[in-house]
């Protein structure tokens, strides 16, 4: 392992809810950046975190020079509406070590703090069960990244790679590695990760806190018990207040044992647990129809093929399936 300094970061990732944006395109296919802006400024007003150009962000439909004015537009609504504190998070991940450090360089450039690597699936066939090839891969990115990485374990995005919790321990030693995502719903996995990296001699030892987040919010109150640090949740696009106010209160009762804050927490829950599951099986389309119905025409956008546009029994499920969540998320101040 390189004894490679930690990246420096301006701004700190605080434990906490962070949403994964969706990139909203018009009808000609191009980036809708006032929409974007928009979305950015609506998740930080509701006390979330940003992820841009996540899977969510459609990262692989975008040009190295889109993926810079996305950062840009991010950065400069966030310094604009009073939140020059909050960090980016900023999807980097590529088939190759080369051009994902390359977009490292440049997510840096265009105003990340922070980069989201996921696993060189393409290449599953030849690198899929060679665990050294995989480790080397991040390894050289870790080594070379400007700014902090998040490992992004998806195996569902990355043809079925799925880092287990012995090689995702080894690359924590890396002093550049700030975190894991955990879109395999392993809670167990992320229990492992999070207790080893929480001891005081690998507090010591890394130099600072390590970030656990499970790719989804439906359950998030189990992860948090856990010792989980947040989630990075696509159904924050569409109810943020209501998964910030899930974390906030379950973070509560563990700090306090108050058990009515737990059972509030456990209500809150049962919203978000099947919400989260309407915006799955709506994935993409049906995440950006979301955001177009229930909070303002223009949101969510088209995506670019091969994703397709949203189909009439998705809209209805969502018009359904979110109907009680939306209704919680514009109780809440």
């Amino acid at each position: 392992m390189s004894p490679h300094a930690t990246a420096a970061p301006r701004r700190a990732f605080p434990n906490g809810v962070y949403c994964p944006v969706t990139t909203p395109f018009d009808d000609q296919g191009e980036l809708d950046l006032a929409n974007f802006a928009k979305q950015i400024v609506r998740i930080a007003k509701a006390g979330a975190g940003l992820v841009v150009m996540g899977t969510n962000g459609e990262a692989n439909h975008l040009s190295d020079e889109e993926r810079s004015s996305l950062i840009r537009t991010a950065r400069t609504a966030l310094d604009q509406n009073g939140f020059s504190e909050k960090p980016i998070l900023a999807g980097t991940g590529t088939g190759s070590a080369h051009q994902t450090i390359k977009l490292c360089n440049q997510a840096k450039e265009a105003g990340a703090d922070y980069a989201i690597v996921i696993a060189p699936g393409y290449f599953n066939f030849a690198i899929g069960k060679n665990r050294d090839a995989i480790k080397e891969f991040f390894v050289d990115v870790l080594d070379a990244s400007p700014i902090p990485i998040m490992i992004y374990n998806f195996p569902g995005a990355a043809s079925g790679i799925d880092l287990d919790s012995d090689i995702l321990l080894e690359l924590a030693e890396h002093k550049n590695c700030f975190g894991v995502k955990l879109t395999c719903g392993a809670i167990a996995k992320g229990h492992r990760i999070a207790a080893y990296t929480q001891t005081p001699a690998y507090l010591e030892r890394h130099g600072g806190a390590f970030q656990v987040h499970p790719g989804f919010s439906e359950y998030l109150l189990p992860a948090l018990t856990s010792r989980h640090t947040g989630c990075i949740t696509g159904c924050g696009d569409v109810i943020p207040k209501t998964i910030v106010k899930l974390y906030k209160t379950s973070t509560a009762f563990l700090e306090t044992g108050d058990l009515k804050l737990l059972e509030e927490a456990r209500k809150i829950q049962d919203i978000v647990t099947f919400a989260e599951w309407a915006i799955i099986k709506g994935g993409i389309p049906g995440t950006k129809y979301a955001l177009d119905h229930f909070v303002e025409k223009g949101l969510g956008g088209n995506s670019r093929k091969p994703i397709p546009a949203v189909d009439a029994a998705t809209k209805e499920s969502i018009e359904k399936n979110l109907k009680a969540a939306v209704a919680f998320e514009n109780s809440l101040p």
